[in-house]
């Protein structure tokens, strides 16, 4: 990975593009991009309380398409589904999903709005102020 933002250095830096690649490409990099990814991932397994199942020790988030597009490409809101069948390929959880349900096997699981899991996740940093040391 590094070989190839060093490449594309050099290929807009002789082109006359490197400031818009810096500023279009490794800013929204090493900003937002750990921003959403640090987010995702709390989404995911952050604010679960029983962990004696995989069905309850992450969460499926449910979310407009917009948002999913934003915070969960490729499927990973199905995360459930993904710790439970680790082999099926990203574009095939939303159906693996609708079958799951279809079937009952995710009843008991936390599958819940986005908006849910925010509520979840700050409730949790709310109940535990921080040290006044």
């Amino acid at each position: 990975m590094i070989f190839f933002h060093l490449a594309a250095l050099l290929l807009f830096g002789l082109t006359g593009y490197l400031v818009q690649y810096l500023v279009l490409w490794i800013l929204p990099l090493v900003t937002v991009v750990q921003a959403i990814l640090r987010l995702r991932a709390i989404a995911e397994h952050g604010a679960t309380t029983d962990f004696s199942s995989p069905l309850t020790a992450a969460r499926t988030n449910v979310a407009p398409a917009w948002l999913e597009w934003l915070i969960f490409p490729h499927q990973v809101n199905y995360h459930i589904e993904h710790h439970l069948y680790a082999s099926v390929p990203h574009y095939n959880l939303r159906r693996l999903h609708r079958e799951m349900v279809e079937r009952g096997v995710l009843d008991g699981a936390e599958l819940v709005p986005f908006a849910v899991t925010l509520g979840k996740i700050f409730a949790a940093s709310a109940a535990s102020p921080a040290s006044t040391n």
